[in-house]
């Protein structure tokens, strides 16, 4: 017999789709008691029609168009003490006039502007509604840059990759512009009506809100289609999940959008939202307004089904008379909850029996399931699984398959119960989840073990002959089995220790010892059967320029880079330590031609001894990469242990940025980018000087787009 012994396995959402479901919901392919929504929706006192615009650039500033008024304000949303917002575009100061007042108060500078967005180059667009045109402002130069017409009423703006999506009404139509720019008309969604809000999804799915604030509100994409009445705003974060705003004091529902399926999650509690608006804030929250100012939407607490039921669809052995072992199951139950199982085998399931009609989760809203004509079949009616009353037993030693420890964070358990049925090589198993409307439990996987243990046929026949002694007898035998069985699969599947992708974590050391290597404990555990895999050629080439770069390679994660000192001869010292400071200054010592570490060479100043202190043994380590003080620490650590004992050696990141004219070698150890060691300015939370900078350069002259004595000049 196998060790271990096969098994029929239910672990994936596609399978949990194709079985019934009665009050339990599914999430991220987890089986759980399904969530009653609670929030009344009210029908009177809806919002007002206009909706607002919010946005965030990329310094973390918020951005709240007043449609009513005429304004966007601006004010900062991360910062310590909040101030005052700032309107960005307020009328100039009145003329003076003497003892002369002007007749009427001065018009708002902007004419209905809804909906809002910032691009990638922190540029602003103003969806105008009732001037028909979409506004393009600079926010670093403070000055606008295009003014675009639109055939329909702008409603809402939304950033799609390097540009901006536009939603219009009457007509109806979506657009696509950038800065300079467009806009080039796009396709909207089948079946759009009446447009409200544009989303796009992170992996750039359009989706648009149809008649919003009425009993018919739906959200639309080219693969998807949400009813959800009374729907205000849409909006995304990550995972891909779909945020619905509905009227004010409402909670926001939740979407998981998947290939295969649409899950609803818990909604987020939203307190006195006024019903204008969501946006994405940085930290990958959902942000609203409130007669109170800005909020953040939280986790609602949820009140769950009392009860649930699942039923597989039909699982295959492949051997007739196959009598079953036992069934495993991944799962968390929380205190006062409960797994309950029943299941029912046969080899000829009735033919002219109606069978189970399959139903999804109560959460899933819509479904995609490929090739349903292959989904094995539900019991028939007379083959239910019932009542459903076999408890489970948490496993102590953990899971059943041989070296497959949990991960330190996982609160899922393994649960396994006997299969007491018939033999049969069909198996349909019922669950059924208990909680108390506060808490669920939840289930991940299910394996039904196949075939069960052979111990009655190494005993006297007398003990099997009635089929009632054989069946107690065989449960009994049981409880030796899965001791002796879980033996023996390790025993099979020792070779797995050898491997260090596939060893615990615990004996990563012990199988270290076995090459000499000494693990130290602040590696990550990938980084450490990276490590203990490339451990033969790190030792072949231990101490060279190769070996010493892939060791720091594994353990940093970037691309690093070794210089040898006494080829940079010429050209100044690299690094703050180890000589006089570099002389790599155009026109001032900067050597001209001639190829690094040239043989008959001659320092540009000094003699011999002097290029000898300064570059003989000696080598620096730049790595591209931001290193907290345990993995620079760390860093050290590898070069004392493994480099050459004669040499001396600087660390280089990229924390201090770029200095030119000390040891900046273009191509060579310089790095421009996100990686230059330079975060965003934040008001309270940033030292000029250090890792901040104060402007931005204008910007070049742009064919068509430019002007002269404006924002450019000639000369």
């Amino acid at each position: 017999m196998a060790v271990p012994r096969p098994f029929a396995l239910m672990q994936t959402e596609d399978q949990w789709l194709r079985a019934f479901h009665e009050h339990t919901a599914l999430e991220a392919g987890v089986l759980q008691l399904a969530f009653v929504d609670e929030t009344a929706v009210t029908v009177g006192g809806e919002p007002p029609a206009v909706a607002a615009g919010l946005a965030f650039d990329r310094h973390c500033r918020l951005y709240h168009s007043i449609p009513e008024q005429g304004r966007v304000e601006r004010q900062l949303w991360a910062a310590s003490k909040p101030a005052a917002p700032l309107d960005l575009f307020a009328p100039g100061p009145p003329p003076l006039t003497g003892d002369f007042h002007p007749a009427a108060a001065p018009s708002p500078v902007l004419q209905e502007p809804r909906g809002i967005a910032v691009d990638a180059d922190d540029r602003l667009f103003i969806a105008e509604t009732a001037a028909r045109r979409i506004l393009v402002f600079d926010l670093w130069s403070l000055r606008l840059l295009r003014r675009i017409p639109v055939s329909g009423r702008p409603l809402d703006l939304a950033v799609k990759d390097d540009s901006i999506l536009a939603l219009l009404s009457a007509p109806a139509a979506l657009v696509r512009l950038e800065a300079h720019t467009g806009p080039r008309p796009l396709a909207l969604p089948a079946g759009i009506t009446d447009p409200a809000r544009v989303a796009v999804s992170p992996e750039g799915e359009i989706f648009v809100l149809d008649a919003a604030r009425t009993g018919a509100a739906r959200v639309v994409s080219d693969r998807h289609r949400l009813d959800i009445p009374f729907a205000t705003d849409i909006e995304f974060l990550p995972g891909p999940v779909l945020v619905v705003a509905r009227l004010p004091k409402e909670d926001f529902r939740r979407f998981r959008i998947g290939v295969a399926a649409v899950e609803e999650m818990a909604p987020l509690k939203a307190r006195d939202y006024d019903g204008l608006g969501i946006v994405r804030t940085p930290d990958d929250r959902i942000g609203f307004f409130t007669r109170h100012g800005f909020r953040h939407g939280v986790a609602a607490r949820v009140r769950y089904q009392p009860t649930g039921r699942a039923i597989t669809y039909r699982l295959d052995s492949g051997e007739f008379r196959t009598v079953w072992g036992r069934l495993f199951l991944d799962a968390c139950i929380p205190k006062d909850t409960a797994i309950r199982m029943a299941c029912v085998a046969t080899d000829d399931p009735p033919e002219d029996e109606d069978t189970l009609p399959r139903r999804l989760p109560d959460n899933i809203t819509a479904a995609v399931i490929a090739r349903p004509d292959l989904s094995p079949p539900m019991p028939p009616e007379s083959l239910v699984p019932t009542p459903i009353t076999q408890p489970l037993h948490r496993r102590e030693s953990g899971r059943e398959l041989p070296f497959a420890p949990r991960a330190a964070d996982d609160a899922f358990q393994t649960y396994e119960a006997p299969l007491l049925t018939g033999p049969g090589r069909y198996l349909w198993v019922a669950l059924e989840l208990t909680g108390n409307t506060c808490v669920t439990p939840r289930l991940r996987s299910l394996r039904a073990e196949y075939p069960s243990h052979d111990y009655l046929r190494r005993l006297p026949k007398v003990y099997s002959r009635e089929e009632q002694p054989a069946a107690f007898l065989r449960r009994y035998l049981a409880l030796f089995d899965g001791f002796l069985g879980e033996l023996d699969g390790r025993a099979t599947a020792r070779q797995a220790l050898l491997d260090p992708a596939a060893t615990p974590a615990e004996a990563l050391a012990w199988l270290a010892g076995f090459v000499g290597l000494v693990l130290d404990e602040r590696w990550p555990v990938p980084v450490q059967r990276a490590i203990l895999e490339q451990a033969a050629w790190l030792f072949r080439f231990r101490g060279t320029v190769p070996g010493l770069t892939r060791f720091l390679e594994l353990y940093t994660g970037v691309g690093v880079i070794l210089i040898e000192k006494f080829r940079l001869r010429g050209l100044g010292t690299l690094g703050e330590s180890g000589g006089p400071e570099s002389r790599a200054i155009l026109g001032a010592g900067f050597r001209v031609g001639g190829a690094l570490a040239q043989e008959n060479f001659t320092p540009l100043t000094g003699s011999a001894e002097d290029a000898f202190t300064t570059h003989a043994h000696r080598f620096s380590v730049i790595i591209p990469a931001v290193l907290t003080a345990e993995q620079l620490e760390v860093v050290r650590h590898i070069l004392d242990v493994h480099r050459p004992a004669h040499t001396l050696v600087d660390v280089c990141t990229v924390d201090a940025g770029i200095r030119v004219g000390r040891g900046l070698h273009l191509g060579l150890t310089s790095v421009i980018g996100r990686s230059g060691g330079f975060t965003p300015l934040q008001t309270g939370a940033s030292l000029l000087g250090r890792g901040s900078i104060i402007g931005r350069p204008e910007a070049g002259t742009r064919l068509e787009s430019s002007r002269l004595g404006g924002d450019s000049r000639v000369g």
